[in-house]
């Protein structure tokens, strides 16, 4: 078969045309190596059939390395990695507010000069000194407790607006996918590119898979829908939004859907689910569940072992000693309290104002008594009977703890949280290492390879100075035909 130079022509220009595109397609590559997110992207080819036969090469598609398996894999590694830092987040503020790293941290310190204070003041009752001494360090613990109690007010504050913020940007990111997933639709309609839509839209479900774990699911038109793995629809053709609430039953904060429904347990992994179980009422004794519920309630707890008028306990000893004239008879530490005598409102806990003021002093007759109670294992409070007793256990909220002196259960409280940071920091640190890798095998498998663009841009290159050469040739010998003719 004869080739005439019309169609010679026709080819040297299909492979001049396909190169120059070809050469484009690669200095974007280059160009985004290292962008986050970017897949290495390729030219589809197939012949071009005219009348006479062959008529060149032409582009039928536009392509991108993908990886479904190893994306839905980091993106499960993402949920967890986020819900972990979250965790970690915040229980490194916890031990910050407890002072864990202090030497000793604070409520030790200062439950520690409060009992230290009692022991010297027993030796010498009468010395006026050693009286104001037990209650400045009465005014320090009282002041550590409720401050410790107002910064982890604070914190619950803020990890509500974390809540806030994290679904705020759960709903841009779904929304940008709906987005992404109509103009995929468009340009595939339309015969034109969708691989850099594709990248942003794998980027977009990625930021997603941050707040909450997802599954991929394709739909027509190269669109795809979202779902949480409870069957929990993010993206259908339309974006679900969520909004922030409050669980009628357990009063937690919360996220509900569209109609106000709370779907908070279906949204597991990512920030959110570690921000709505760090809020949790749940008695659940996973770390990083309902942190700031026990802390509370176990600072409440130890602050009545020091006011309840539970028998043996440290307000019935001072109590029940003989009060001379001048003296504060009764209720060292105050508080607002229940009808039991439990304390109501812990940021009302504190010295009582008339010792402070100078008005009364320190019963002398309590000294000893009072010093000996800061050995006894038996000092807490059962705030469930009525009225309250002393008790070998202590409990609250996330903690149990036997035969405790008061150091003792100070001790237990803040070795609780200490033991839970630790343990989250631990696994957070090996999801993290576990994402990276995912994010890097990824990227290996699907990203820019510049030594081999390089290459293949030279090749192109090549291709496009021969077809060019040709043209030019053939149209020397048009030209030399023309001459003739004329």
């Amino acid at each position: 078969m004869t080739m005439s130079l019309t169609d010679a022509l026709s080819i040297a220009i299909s492979g001049v045309q396909t190169s120059a595109v070809a050469a484009q397609v690669i200095s974007g590559n280059v160009a985004n190596a290292q962008t986050a997110g970017y897949t290495d992207k390729s030219l589809g080819l197939s012949e071009i059939i005219n009348g006479s036969g062959f008529g060149g090469v032409g582009i039928t598609s536009y392509n991108r390395v993908t990886n479904s398996v190893l994306s839905a894999t980091l993106n499960n590694a993402t949920s967890s990695a986020s819900y972990l830092s979250t965790q970690s987040n915040y229980m490194n503020q916890v031990q910050s507010i407890l002072d864990s790293t202090g030497n000793p941290p604070a409520l030790s310190s200062a439950l520690s000069n409060f009992q230290s204070a009692w022991t010297e003041y027993s030796a010498n009752p009468s010395d006026v000194t050693l009286q104001k001494t037990v209650i400045s360090s009465g005014e320090t613990l009282s002041s550590t407790i409720t401050g410790i109690s107002s910064q982890v007010s604070t914190l619950q504050t803020n990890v509500e607006n974390d809540l806030s913020t994290s679904v705020q940007g759960l709903n841009t990111a779904l929304a940008k996918i709906t987005m992404l997933n109509g103009e995929i639709a468009t340009a595939l309609a339309n015969n034109s590119s969708a691989v850099n839509l594709e990248d942003q839209r794998d980027v977009a479900v990625n930021q997603v898979a941050q707040y909450t774990a997802v599954t991929i699911m394709p739909r027509s038109n190269g669109q795809i829908a979202l779902y949480t793995p409870g069957g929990t629809a993010l993206v259908d053709g339309q974006a679900q939004t969520f909004s922030t609430g409050t669980d009628p039953i357990t009063g937690d904060p919360c996220v509900t859907n569209a109609v106000g429904n709370n779907v908070s347990d279906q949204l597991t992994g990512g920030t959110l689910q570690a921000e709505t179980d760090f809020l949790s009422s749940s008695t659940s004794t996973a770390n990083g569940v309902g942190v700031v519920g026990k802390l509370q309630s176990q600072l409440l707890a130890f602050a009545n072992a020091f006011i309840s008028p539970a028998e043996g306990g440290f307000a019935d000893t001072y109590d029940d000693a003989t009060t001379a004239t001048g003296e504060q008879d009764s209720d060292f530490f105050t508080a607002n309290t229940d009808a039991n005598g439990n304390i109501s409102d812990l940021t009302s806990f504190a010295v009582n104002a008339s010792l402070v003021n100078g008005k009364t002093s320190v019963k002398e007759a309590a000294a000893t008594d009072v010093a000996n109670t800061f050995s006894a294992t038996n000092l807490s409070i059962d705030t469930t009977k009525t009225p309250p007793v002393t008790t070998s256990t202590f409990t609250a909220d996330g903690l149990t703890a036997q035969n405790q002196t008061y150091s003792g259960i100070s001790t237990a409280i803040l070795s609780g949280f200490q033991q839970a940071a630790n343990a989250i920091q631990a696994q957070n640190a090996s999801a993290s290492t576990q994402q990276a890798y995912y994010q890097s095998s990824l990227s290996s498998q699907t990203g820019v390879n510049t030594d081999t663009e390089l290459v293949n841009l030279t090749n192109w290159e090549n291709s496009y100075a021969a077809s060019a050469h040709v043209i030019s040739t053939i149209q020397s010998m048009m030209k030399t035909l023309e001459n003739m003719v004329s």
